[in-house]
């Protein structure tokens, strides 16, 4: 039987064919957070296994893979990233037309702007850059999705000036949020403790980690 045949056979008996869903290409941005170190799986681990297990078709992507310094513990999972351990805002906005040339993303995954603050950058230059790299990523894809985190806290120099820093990218993406192009902004920094999530003040341990995945799952449920 032709194909032709066969489409028509299930229109005469109330049957449609459904479109293929094009796989989601998501992009994690980001610093060490992003990154992670090995033995440490990283919150793509976590974040992957809660996508593909409940049925999305994903692609992670970026030119880097697995984690910095070694191999992840879990290395069952997709390790495409773009994190680089104590990047800046700056430094991502600086080669960003690259990036979002080379990965396509559907999602972004935007997770920038805790070196700034370790490394005393003001505030108003951060959410600048933030705001850059998101005018940026629209002219690759007019269509891009950014969830855009509320970075972690950490024990150190400045750590007092990260919950301003938080509601200064709420506000953020409230202000760039489009109906065609999601600017979302997720809270990474509630619930997180330095203490019992980071396993040296500053980066998740597994706990951090899969507290991390939840809230980026919980924001991409809603938009892939």
């Amino acid at each position: 039987m032709s194909i032709r045949r066969f489409i028509g056979l299930l229109a005469v008996i109330g049957l449609t064919l459904l479109p293929a869903h094009a796989q989601t290409r998501i992009l994690p941005l980001g610093d060490s957070v992003t990154s992670s170190f090995a033995p440490h799986s990283s919150y793509r681990f976590w974040l992957w296994h809660y996508l593909v297990d409940r049925g999305f078709d994903v692609d992670f992507v970026g030119s880097q893979h697995g984690v910095a310094d070694g191999a992840p513990a879990n290395t069952d999972f997709d390790q495409d990233h773009e994190g680089h351990p104590g990047w800046q805002t700056s430094d991502a906005l600086n080669v960003i037309d690259s990036i979002a040339h080379s990965s396509r993303p559907d999602v972004v995954l935007l997770d920038l702007g805790a070196n700034d603050v370790m490394e005393g950058i003001p505030l108003d230059v951060t959410i600048a850059n933030l705001q850059a790299i998101i005018e940026h990523l629209r002219a690759q894809n007019p269509n891009v999705v950014i969830l855009m985190a509320e970075p972690t806290p950490f024990d150190g120099s400045n750590h007092q000036l990260m919950s301003k820093l938080k509601g200064q990218i709420n506000k953020l993406a409230r202000e760039e949020n489009q109906p065609n192009s999601r600017v979302i902004a997720v809270n990474l920094f509630g619930g997180f403790s330095v203490r019992h999530d980071t396993f040296d003040g500053t980066h998740p341990d597994d706990s951090g980690e899969q507290k991390i995945a939840k809230k980026f799952y919980s924001a991409l449920k809603r938009v892939i």
